[in-house]
């Protein structure tokens, strides 16, 4: 570093002007940006008790690499390309591979750009461009689907803003989300959706021992109606001791082009204390119906970190749905142990007055070997009422993966 720049660093941070650190020219920021190389291979069996057996087996190879350049006044620029292959056990319904008498593990091969942006800093204000991950507060409306092989990303804008004292702002204009079904989903599953979607959510952190966030998720889906949604919320997430709780209200309703009209709202009552070396979480989430003729969804959502991991409710029932959740977590000679137990029920019932739509243990081990993650998990749903049309489902993930830098 020169002895002038030296100079004005010193000057400018005697202002609390920020300093942004960038290289001398283009080319140094493209060399000495940085390279990563992430591999998870994963081993998925489902055991599905429909009319007929479904089962279903997976030996798959997530292979991500991707680059990140250094600074230049104020600019850095990101390219991440996914390969998703089976490594001789492809006995699944990837709802791509024509397997439709499998049940359904979705993980479809292929090679994609998941994510491809150029952003820029000026002071408290960060600019994306391009294709990038979106995670929102605990991914209950917009997230990633991180656990899945083929990672949900949004190709769009988004501005992030923290110059307010302990505020944070932030919105998106989405015009594609890229979904976990690769590019060549069909039907329902359709890869890529078109959209116009804006996303707004302020976070104020200036409370003691509590967190306050506004969120308005406005969504136009094109390529599917029944997504097209209004949602406007609030969540409170705060400390009481040793106490940690979460309340969060969101209200729904349609917008675009969806032709069901209605109205519903979302609950979530969550807390959480720690005992010695066990953390005790219970919660009640209600995602509510319109008189059983449409339900609150989240079509951006992380789905499978919600009602349970057998993947049951990632379309909400048209009765809505309430969720009675119980975990335990803990860590055993440097193994992170976790069980979670669901009990589900409609939030109406249904037109023949039913309303028990099951319960699902699931249970979870991760220790760390070398550089490697290693991870296994495990889910039991049992079904409720026949008339939901549900039917008792396990499934197992062993997973080992790595990040090489």
């Amino acid at each position: 570093m020169s002895k002038t720049k030296g100079v004005v660093n010193v000057i400018c941070s005697l202002l609390l002007v920020p300093i942004v650190q960038s290289e001398e020219s283009l080319g140094d920021a493209i060399s000495n940006g940085a390279t990563q190389l992430d591999l998870r291979m994963r081993y998925e069996q489902v055991d599905q008790n429909a009319p007929i057996n479904l089962d279903a087996d997976a030996l798959t190879l997530r292979t991500r690499l991707n680059y990140l350049t250094s600074s230049y006044q104020g600019f850095k620029s990101f390219v991440e390309f996914d390969d998703v292959s089976t490594l001789g056990i492809d006995d699944y319904n990837s709802t791509t591979n024509g397997q439709g008498d499998k049940a359904k593990i979705v993980d479809p091969v292929g090679t994609e750009v998941n994510q491809a942006w150029v952003s820029y800093k000026n002071g408290e204000t960060y600019f994306k461009w391009g294709r990038q991950r979106i995670i929102l507060d605990n991914q209950r409306f917009v997230g990633g689907v991180g656990f899945r092989q083929n990672e949900q990303t949004y190709d769009g804008f988004s501005i992030t803003n923290s110059s307010f004292e302990n505020t944070n702002i932030f919105y998106a204009n989405v015009h594609s989300v890229n979904r976990i079904f690769g590019k060549e989903g069909v039907g329902g599953a359709k890869g890529d959706h078109k959209s116009d979607t804006d996303l707004l959510n302020i976070k104020y952190e200036g409370l003691p021992l509590s967190t306050l966030v506004g969120y308005a998720y406005l969504i136009d889906n094109q390529d599917n109606s029944r997504f097209s949604t209004d949602t406007y919320g609030i969540r409170y997430q705060g400390k009481l001791r040793d106490l940690n709780y979460i309340l969060e209200y969101a209200s729904q309703r349609e917008s675009g082009k969806n032709s069901l009209k209605y109205k519903a709202d979302y609950i979530l009552a969550e807390m959480s204390y720690q005992v010695d070396d066990v953390a005790l979480t219970f919660g009640y989430e209600v995602l509510g119906s319109d008189s059983g003729d449409a339900a609150f969804i989240t079509p951006l959502a992380t789905g499978h970190k919600f009602q349970g991991w057998s993947d049951q409710f990632l379309v909400t029932p048209g009765e809505g749905i309430a969720d009675v959740y119980f975990s335990a977590d803990t860590n055993f000679d440097d193994i992170k142990l976790l069980a979670s137990y669901h009990h589900f029920k409609a939030d109406q019932n249904n037109i023949i007055g039913h309303d028990d739509l099951g319960h699902e243990i699931n249970l979870s081990a991760t220790k760390k070997i070398g550089i490697f993650t290693v991870n296994a998990k495990y889910a039991s749903y049992s079904a409720g009422d026949v008339s939901f049309g549900k039917s008792d489902t396990d499934k197992l993930w062993l997973t080992v993966s790595t990040v090489l830098k």
